[in-house]
């Protein structure tokens, strides 16, 4: 036991302050209404469902043996992504469902061995690479190529008596070393192609994230096999995270980046930005993808907060798979960086309590799209998403399956499948809502570390919880505060109290060994228990200046007598995409209670599609002509700009008020002219009061509204459907970033 003098020593160097993450301190505290699934039993339930090969009912049994599979002597096996998705039946699953459920079992301690040793299915032993399908190749999209890659491999550690898993997962890293190399460690590109040894490019998007999950699977390797050049590949693609001036994310890879920089500052001493790269997990301005990262908010009165998705998607689209493992990948980003173990803990109650949403005995059967299937009495099936609305009504409970036409029902198993990962790591305690936080249940990086768990304190008030520590007596070590927490070992019940808003990480050390120290670790016999003591700090938060290249737009004001100057506003022209003849021009124009829009039709449309009415263009309005308005009050005002969209159809019936926002509700629009004299136009206007509001900024209006102000805004010119979409610069989903150089920031002038 470490003697009375060094236990002051650990309490004197102390631990650094805690770092917030800016989207999460968009949260509550304290969610409402608050309540805990059990989460364990809800993954035992799907599990025992999803690979019962002989159950009955409706789109019954969700698992098949499929024989003739590559790489296997034995039938593989496959699965719907969808229940209900029936086309599938017979055929190999995606990796992503199949790979995922089998994941989420492993993590609470289900063993799926004998399903596991069939995954060799999805190996393209040419490319070496573990792919979405049975027969796949690569050089279609990063994100569905590398993500089953990365699951493999932590699928493998965990049956490590399995040897050709491991053999795989080295293959795995093996083949990435020589991407790194081909790309150059440019990861801007929509995927890779192994078979050409070259990036590939659609045009459309591209998905540099990538980067970091090529770090983890090199990291992973590099841990495992001892190899100096999986940590070289490793460090070659972080520095393509490193010098980004913009947010990496598309799709759920982001978060092993920050996990990989974590565990290299860490153990390394290394230097890499993980605050900036975990804000990049939560933080919805990546130009990659409009809109993509954490959910703040209340929708139909329940908190949502911490929900993974599309942020602007109808107002708001959450996703079970994005939720499960951007929270078992940033979890542990805690253990190693302890100033985040506030913020995750926060994030993650209010993750853990807003999930239930996703399954159908948590809501009215009127708020989800599937209440009428019948073969998961258990509920261990979450649907695939949650809206924010849909056809009026909130929070809506769905997915894209149905609507379509993939499959019968919105149930995802390729979601639903990571449920596992978060009963590993979420616990209940004593005290509601303060959580026990598993930071090792989850993290799969082969390193050695005693049991962790995390505990933070959401209430004004010093709370106290009782802690079960088995017979065998261990030392209590607070990784947060850098010191033991009694002075002798303790066995049985013990009591922890926690201050009001405190995080501690609890270490339970054996009650012998001796403790040494090096650079920033403490270890115990060698284990580290503390990875930020004080000594030596861990890289602090780069603050980087960002360059505006936007292009900026005069928007005069209005006459005192009322007239609006169009002949002085500036205009901003729109077309549309890809086989998209449209063309418009838009201008604006303001005063102290509205700003005024209006949109010319410059060019015919491709085709005649004007939403009949207001209902239907909320329904889906990217299969009708309009123009979505993304309106950015804050810009650099706030740390997470949260900007509300507004949608505006053409019409030639004069109809009025053809526009709506998920975010405001004080919009008036009217319209003129016809489609066959392709001389539409709409007149609107948006109350400031409302755009403040939905805004979330933090300055007095009067501050905003005024000469000299700016104000970001992204139109997105839709030609009748999706496929002619287009924002300024061609990008058909991915926004300006409101800094680029196809980004427009209206400025508003005096008289």
């Amino acid at each position: 036991m470490p003697s009375p003098a060094v236990l002051c020593l650990l309490a004197a160097v102390g631990g650094g302050g805690q770092s917030s993450i800016p989207r999460v301190d968009l949260l509550p505290d304290r969610p409402t209404p608050y309540i805990l699934r059990d989460w364990r039993r809800t993954a035992s339930a799907f599990d025992r469902l999803v690979f019962d090969l002989n159950s009955k009912g409706p789109y019954l049994p969700l698992v098949w043996r499929v024989p003739g599979v590559p790489n296997l002597t034995v039938p593989g096996f496959g699965m719907p992504s969808y229940v209900g998705k029936e086309e599938m039946r017979g055929k190999p699953a995606e990796a992503i469902a199949a790979l995922g459920s089998l994941l989420g079992a492993t993590a609470i301690g289900i063993d799926k061995r004998s399903w596991v040793e069939l995954t060799p299915q999805y190996l393209n032993p040419s490319e070496e690479t573990v792919l979405n399908n049975v027969g796949g190749k690569s050089g279609s999209t990063f994100w569905y190529e590398l993500l089953p890659s990365v699951v493999f491999t932590q699928l493998a550690s965990r049956y490590p008596a399995w040897h050709r898993g491991g053999e795989i997962s080295r293959g795995i890293a093996d083949a990435w070393v020589g991407g790194i190399a081909a790309l150059h460690a440019d990861f801007d590109h929509t995927s890779y192609d192994f078979a050409a040894r070259r990036p590939v490019d659609n045009g459309q998007w591209k998905e540099p994230d990538a980067a970091a999950a090529v770090a983890y699977l090199e990291l992973f390797q590099g841990l495992r096999g001892g190899q100096a050049k999986y940590l070289t590949a490793a460090r070659k693609a972080l520095n393509a995270l490193q010098i980004r001036e913009t947010n990496p994310t598309y799709e759920v890879l982001t978060a092993y980046g920050a996990l990989a920089g974590a565990y290299l500052n860490a153990e390394k001493g290394e230097r890499w930005d993980v605050p900036r790269w975990v804000d990049w997990c939560f933080d919805p301005t990546s130009p990659n993808r409009t809109g993509w990262g954490m959910i703040a908010g209340r929708w139909g009165g329940y908190d949502v907060g911490g929900l993974m998705g599309s942020t602007n998607d109808g107002g708001g689209y959450a996703f079970a798979m994005n939720t499960f493992l951007n929270a078992a990948t940033l979890a542990p980003v805690a253990r190693y960086d302890d100033r985040f173990s506030a913020a995750l803990a926060k994030w993650i109650l209010n993750l853990s309590n807003a999930s239930r949403l996703f399954y159908r005995d948590s809501l009215p059967g009127s708020l989800q799209s599937s209440a009428d299937w019948t073969g998961d009495p258990q509920g261990g099936i979450a649907y695939e998403g949650l809206r924010r609305t849909w056809e009026g009504k909130s929070p809506y409970a769905t997915g894209d399956s149905k609507r379509s036409g993939w499959g019968k029902t919105d149930f995802g198993i390729y979601g639903g499948g990571y449920v596992g990962l978060l009963a590993a790591l979420v616990h209940p305690t004593s005290v509601p809502m303060i959580l026990r936080i598993d930071l090792r249940a989850t993290d799969f990086l082969p390193v050695k570390g005693y049991p962790t768990d995390l505990y933070w304190n959401p209430y004004e008030s010093a709370k106290s919880i009782r802690l079960e520590l088995g017979p065998t007596p261990v030392r209590l070590y607070d990784a947060v505060s850098n010191r033991f927490l009694a002075a002798t070992p303790v066995k049985g019940a013990y009591r922890l109290h926690l201050s009001a808003k405190q995080s501690v990480q609890v270490v339970r050390v054996p009650a012998t060994g001796r403790l040494s120290f090096d650079r920033n670790r403490s270890l115990i016999a060698g284990v580290p228990i503390d990875y930020n003591n004080g000594r030596v700090p861990l890289p602090p938060r780069v603050e980087r200046a960002r360059r505006d290249l936007s292009v900026l737009v005069r928007v005069p004001q209005v006459g005192r007598d009322g007239t609006i100057p169009w002949n002085r506003s500036q205009g901003v022209e729109l077309s549309g995409g890809e086989g998209s003849k449209m063309r418009a021009e838009l201008r604006f124009a303001w005063d102290k209670r509205y700003l005024h829009f209006r949109l010319d039709q410059r060019a015919p449309s491709t085709a005649t599609i004007e939403a009949p009415n207001v209902a239907e263009l909320r329904r889906h309005w990217w299969d009708f002509e309009d123009v979505v308005l993304s309106l950015d009050f804050g810009r650099e005002k706030i740390a997470v700009a949260n900007v509300p969209e507004v949608t505006v159809g053409w019409s030639s019936r004069r109809l009025k008020n053809l526009a709506f926002s998920p975010d405001l509700t004080g919009i008036e629009t009217t319209t003129n002219g016809t489609a066959s004299a392709s001389n539409r136009i709409i007149f609107g206007k948006i109350a400031w009061t409302d755009l403040y509001r939905a805004s979330g900024v933090r300055m007095p209006l009067n501050q905003l509204v005024k000469a000299g102000a700016k104000i970001g805004c992204q139109p997105l010119l839709v030609d009748g459907t999706f496929k002619r979409q287009a924002y300024i610069g061609g990008a058909r989903y991915t926004r300006p970033t409101g800094f680029d150089k196809n980004s427009r920031t209206l400025v508003l002038e005096g008289r």
